[in-house]
């Protein structure tokens, strides 16, 4: 009898263009429906300018949690889009590591409704912050695994390895740091996330200012 056994996935080809498809198309999703937690307000007849702009002001919460979710995948799909500008090729422990860092942020719309209704509680905040935190540690374990497997081309150096690597590290730094903090006061917790806004700076002063160039990755 003979035993078929399949082989080990090691592809620079269809296998690559398929997993960055796949990959832009769940943040597609991931974003798209973080505006599905806005619901379009039901106010009387009578009076609607006074009560629209109150159903309006209730919807802050709302309105916060989704421009910090939209920037934060946003800065994820960035990363993921360098990264895929980079791989050589793919196998499949990255697939099945890419497969749990997308679920991460197929999820996020979940706890962005949560923190953007309840955000003045404890719980809200740190649910959201740890969801962020968890989704942020997988994109650089992503990362991570890519370079140190080989699967990034020549463009890869040490200084562009430090600057990646240090990149990835500040978001899941500014959230995990403010759950503590959310212990004291939600509220100061949510300012603290203002602090993603320099994160280009920062893993410039850390990692050094040479970045690989957005060119293709050419197939070997």
């Amino acid at each position: 009898m003979t035993v078929v056994t399949y082989p080990e996935l090691d592809e620079s080809g269809r296998g690559l263009d398929r997993t960055i498809g796949f990959s832009d198309g769940v943040f597609a999703i991931a974003i798209t429906l973080l505006v599905l937690n806005f619901r379009v307000p039901q106010v009387p007849s009578h009076g609607v300018d006074a009560h629209l702009l109150d159903a309006l002001t209730d919807e802050t919460g709302t309105l916060t949690g989704f421009v910090v979710s939209f920037y934060v995948v946003a800065r994820f799909w960035i990363a993921h889009h360098r990264l895929s500008v980079l791989l050589r090729r793919v196998d499949s422990t990255f697939i099945a590591l890419n497969l749990v860092f997308l679920g991460a942020i197929v999820f996020l719309p979940f706890p962005t409704e949560i923190v953007g209704r309840y955000g003045q509680s404890t719980t809200a905040v740190v649910f959201y912050a740890s969801a962020m935190t968890i989704t942020g540690v997988l994109s650089g374990a992503v990362w991570q695994y890519a370079i140190t497997h080989g699967l990034t081309d020549e463009r890869m150096t040490p200084q562009a390895k430090r600057q990646a690597l240090a990149r990835s590290a500040i978001t899941p730094l500014v959230f995990a740091t403010s759950v503590p903090i959310a212990f004291v006061d939600p509220g100061t917790a949510k300012l603290w996330w203002i602090l993603l806004v320099g994160q280009r700076i920062v893993s410039r002063r850390l990692g050094g200012t040479e970045e690989p160039s957005p060119r293709r990755a050419r197939r070997s």
